[in-house]
C-alpha cells in the first residue's frame, strides 16, 4: 500500500510539475514572440513613415505642377472678343484679320532683313576663314611655325567653318518659310 501511495504521489507530483513547467515554457514562448512582435512593429512603423513621407514630397510635386499647368491654361489665350469697343460682329472680325495680317507681313519682313544681314555675315566669315587657311598654309611653308601650332589653328578653323554651315543651314530653313508664305499670299 505504501508503494501505491507512493507511486500515486511521484505521479501527481510529476504532472503538476509537467503542467508548471509547460506553462512557464509558454510564457517563455510569448516573451520571445512579443519582442519579436514589438521589432517587427517598429521596422513597419518605420517603413511606413518613410513611405508616408515620400508620398508627401511626390504629392506636394504633382499638386506643384497642376497649379502651374492650371496658370499656364489661364494664361492660354487672348481673350480678344471680350472687349470689342463699338465695332460688333463682323465688323469686330474683319478687323481682327487685318491686324492679323498685318502683323504677319511685318514678321516676314523682320525675317527676310534678319536673313539678307546673316548672309552677308556668312560671306564675310567664308572670305575670312579662306584667308586665315591660306596664311596658315603660307606660315608653315615657310616654316614659321611648328606642325602642332599648325594642327590646333587648324582645328579652329574647322571649328569655324562648321559654325557657319550651321548658320547657313539655319538661314535656309528660313528662306524655305518665307518662300512658302509668298506662294500661299
Amino acid at each position: 500500500m505504501k508503494k501505491y501511495i507512493i507511486i500515486l504521489l511521484s505521479f501527481c507530483f510529476i504532472l503538476t510539475a509537467n503542467s508548471e513547467l509547460l506553462a512557464q515554457k509558454g510564457k517563455e514562448k510569448n516573451k520571445g514572440k512579443n519582442k519579436t512582435e514589438k521589432i517587427h512593429k517598429a521596422k513597419k512603423d518605420s517603413l511606413e513613415k518613410d513611405v508616408n513621407e515620400r508620398h508627401k514630397g511626390q504629392k506636394e510635386k504633382a499638386l506643384k505642377k497642376q497649379d502651374s499647368s492650371n496658370k499656364e491654361m489661364e494664361k492660354e489665350g487672348h481673350a480678344y472678343g471680350k472687349n470689342k469697343g463699338e465695332l460688333k460682329g463682323k465688323e469686330f472680325g474683319q478687323e481682327r484679320a487685318r491686324q492679323a495680317k498685318m502683323i504677319r507681313e511685318e514678321r516676314s519682313k523682320a525675317l527676310q532683313e534678319t536673313i539678307k544681314s546673316k548672309d552677308e555675315k556668312i560671306k564675310e566669315a567664308k572670305d575670312k576663314i579662306k584667308k586665315s587657311k591660306e596664311k596658315l598654309k603660307a606660315s608653315k611653308d615657310k616654316g614659321e611655325i611648328s606642325e602642332k601650332e599648325f594642327n590646333e589653328k587648324k582645328e579652329k578653323i574647322e571649328k569655324a567653318e562648321k559654325s557657319v554651315k550651321a548658320l547657313e543651314e539655319k538661314i535656309k530653313k528660313a528662306k524655305k518659310l518665307t518662300e512658302k508664305e509668298d506662294t500661299e499670299e
